[in-house]
């Protein structure tokens, strides 16, 4: 369960890269923008102010995190984004420090890629953290011999080789 109000006494450590990921997006006037895993709605709300006129869509798989978002006034659904499909209107798609929590999402993004539509924007970012001992440790017990069968096998993709699959003609990468 998340904790809304716990999420945010970090809110200034997960804002920064949120608001360098938007910076990218080059999209003048879209007509819907989704956050998906949109929390406590925070940093969505950057995405109101940003395009006024897009209707936006904020997903986050918390009834937690859903009610706080609607707390500050955003259209905000429970829903897990292994389900969300976009529709042909959405133009901008924004999704910070999500899908570390989905396993296999380089098929969850193949599969938003291939059904946004022709200059749609899909911007997300995994954190890079495997270096720091929360994720360390853990694949250091995973190999020990007295947890080794229990745990099986813990690692870290390669970025480039999760996204790798999403490189075409039609798709621009910035990894």
């Amino acid at each position: 369960m998340w904790d809304p109000e716990k999420y945010l006494r970090f809110a200034d450590h997960r804002a920064r890269p949120f608001f360098e990921l938007c910076q990218r997006i080059d999209a003048p006037a879209p007509t819907k923008v989704v956050d998906l895993g949109c929390g406590p709605g925070n940093l969505t709300v950057s995405l109101r102010q940003r395009w006024p006129d897009a209707e936006l869509v904020a997903i986050d798989s918390s009834p937690e995190m859903v009610a706080a978002a609607r707390e500050r006034g955003l259209a905000a659904e429970v829903a897990d984004v292994n389900d969300w499909v976009p529709d042909a209107s959405t133009d901008v798609v924004v999704c910070n420090a999500v899908l570390q929590w989905v396993p296999q999402h380089d098929r969850l993004l193949r599969r938003w890629v291939s059904r946004l539509p022709t200059g749609a924007w899909l911007a997300f970012q995994v954190p890079g953290n495997f270096d720091q001992p929360s994720h360390t440790i853990v694949r250091e017990l995973a190999r020990s011999p007295a947890w080794r069968g229990q745990i099986g096998r813990v690692g870290c993709a390669d970025p480039d080789e999760q996204v790798g699959g999403l490189r075409t003609p039609d798709v621009v990468l910035d990894s």
